[in-house]
């Protein structure tokens, strides 16, 4: 029986000295790419820590193959991938039928830096300063895209995985940063979510419209 090898590219191992050179001669992430980071961590992305560096994994249901498809190409210099991973449904109606896509980067300094924003003992955390210091209006457009929501012209930002504290920080920060009016609002009467009012809606658009892809336009405030 042949043995397959996985995590081969180019003829050579992930761990080989040829990806690892490959690796320490990256470039830092360019600011644009750090903003985008920031806001998907803000939503759904999550990180790990593998040795001295740190890396990203981003994921997303089966309807946003386009947005995460983007994002494969804009992170495809910090990925050992060349296609999006994919999960399976394993249980009800869809059952046998992509669930999601992911692909994940190389650990690399520049994440470990962004890294250095979130986590606390490994577990993801909003400190004060993270919103005002580190989310811009590109970070804003890919958080929404990511894991946002518009009721009309209010935007939900769906942040029922942090805590009510750090959901006020979250909300505080947004509304200092941006001049926005939001609120923390109860979400299935166990979980918090941050609120952005109508009356935001213009600010809002404006704000994130330039970055905004074509399949998620429609998260866009009119």
């Amino acid at each position: 029986m042949t043995r397959i090898i996985k995590n081969m590219r180019d003829g050579h191992h992930l761990n080989s000295a040829y990806w690892q050179n490959y690796k320490n001669a990256l470039p830092p992430l360019p600011p644009f790419l750090v903003e985008a980071a920031i806001g998907m961590l803000l939503g759904d992305a999550s990180m790990y820590r593998v040795s001295t560096h740190a890396l990203i994994k981003f994921e997303q249901g089966y309807q946003q193959l386009a947005f995460i498809s983007h994002l494969f190409e804009l992170f495809a210099q910090y990925c050992f991938m060349t296609e999006l991973g994919v999960r399976m449904t394993l249980s009800g109606p869809r059952i046998g039928l992509i669930k999601s896509y992911w692909f994940k980067t190389f650990s690399h300094p520049s994440f470990t830096a962004i890294w250095d924003l979130f986590y606390v003992d490994g577990k993801k955390i909003i400190l004060a300063g993270l919103v005002l210091n580190h989310v811009t209006a590109v970070s804003l457009a890919y958080w929404i895209m990511c894991d946002g929501s518009l009721n009309g012209n209010t935007m939900i930002l769906h942040t029922q995985g942090f805590s009510l504290d750090e959901n006020m920080i979250i909300s505080s920060e947004l509304n200092q940063k941006f001049g926005f009016n939001s609120g923390v609002i109860p979400h299935k009467n166990k979980y918090w979510v941050v609120r952005i009012p109508a009356a935001n809606a213009g600010v809002l658009r404006d704000l994130i419209s330039p970055y905004m892809i074509p399949s998620m336009l429609y998260k866009v405030p009119k």
